[in-house]
């Protein structure tokens, strides 16, 4: 890949843009503004040489389809919709419309490149990736102003610290444009104050249009010239996204069975039953019983009742009276804590993952 800068359109080689991704760059404001309206939902952007070309234009989209913008001297000509700063955009204005701009920027469209898109800081990832994509030679054409020569610089700088075994070349003027960035490194917004044009829009009453051009990445939007038109380029999804989605997408035709424990290990909540260190224990029900029956009545122990003394055991069933045989079958096993109207049954259930 080799990486050719152009600080003056005049002196851009029709054999050198031929089979080459082009770069136009007019940070204040045309190479911002445009993207601006793509971003914010334009249909598309015809860039036209002067106020009456662009007149010509809207008059011959429906009612409703187009806007007219443009500016000269930095304010918005008479009659149009909107002037010419990136803050004049909307998605409410241009949303779904065909924008007629018109600027004096030298810029021009060289239909004969390979493929032409337009760039400033408030786009810089996208139009980088957008160089990587076309594997072509890149070719950034600026208008003339330090801004342009800055931003040249700084895309010819992620270029070719990041295209690793990828063979590149740089041209002098790309070397040239990397050493002119340099010293404004962090500081773009001091460099656009002190540069002539920027001075001249502080003076307008556009101050707050240097902020937002010096914001870099800011949007996501690379105009791309086609029949005449700059359309939003539509960038493929990324590889990685698409795997991480396809293994976190259910399957199709398979379901998942979630089995819940009876009772969730928790000491705070034992699991209910025979407390094994007590012999003979009673559930809750046999207590419940107990009490509605000795309801009223004194406990048998305070009737007098003559309790046997144990006996010694020497053999299986001896050293029992019959009075204890009879209470200990009469008694019978423990009762669980719950009837079998009550019993809590394992959780099952089928769900189906969705399609």
């Amino acid at each position: 890949m080799k990486i050719t800068v152009y600080f003056d359109p005049k002196d851009v080689k029709p054999t050198v843009i031929q089979n080459a991704t082009v770069v136009l760059v007019d940070v204040l404001r045309a190479t911002t503004t445009i993207p601006m309206y793509l971003y914010h939902g334009a249909e598309a952007v015809l860039l036209c040489a002067d106020p009456g070309t662009a007149k010509k234009a809207f008059e011959k989209l429906k009612r409703g389809e187009g806007m007219l913008a443009g500016e000269r001297d930095w304010q918005k000509i008479p009659g149009f919709h909107m002037g010419g700063s990136p803050l004049d955009s909307s998605r409410e204005k241009v949303k779904g419309r065909t924008i007629c701009f018109t600027t004096p920027s030298p810029l021009k469209v060289f239909k004969q490149a390979k493929y032409l898109v337009m760039g400033s800081f408030v786009n810089l990832n996208e139009v980088y990736d957008s160089c990587l994509r076309g594997n072509r030679d890149v070719v950034i054409v600026c208008a003339g102003g330090p801004e342009d020569s800055a931003f040249a610089g700084m895309l010819v700088d992620f270029l070719q610290s990041t295209l690793g075994s990828t063979p590149i070349v740089l041209a002098e003027s790309a070397k040239d444009a990397i050493g002119l960035y340099k010293p404004w490194q962090g500081r773009l917004t001091d460099l656009l104050k002190e540069s002539p044009e920027g001075k001249a829009l502080i003076q307008k009453g556009f101050a707050k249009d240097l902020d937002f051009c010096a914001k870099a990445n800011k949007i996501s939007a690379v105009p791309y010239l086609k029949d005449e038109l700059f359309l939003k380029e539509d960038p493929p999804k990324r590889k990685w996204l698409d795997d991480v989605k396809k293994s976190s997408a259910p399957q199709k035709g398979k379901s998942i069975k979630i089995t819940a424990p009876l009772f969730p290990k928790n000491p705070e909540h034992p699991v209910p039953g025979i407390d094994k260190g007590k012999k003979g224990a009673k559930g809750h029900d046999d207590k419940k019983n107990e009490d509605k029956k000795h309801d009223g009545k004194k406990h048998p122990e305070k009737k007098g009742e003559k309790t046997l003394p144990p006996a010694a055991v020497t053999k299986k069933g001896e050293g029992k009276t019959p009075g204890e045989k009879r209470a200990k079958k009469a008694a019978g096993p423990p009762k669980p804590m719950f009837s079998k109207k009550t019993i809590a049954t394992a959780v099952v259930k089928m769900i189906k993952k969705p399609r």
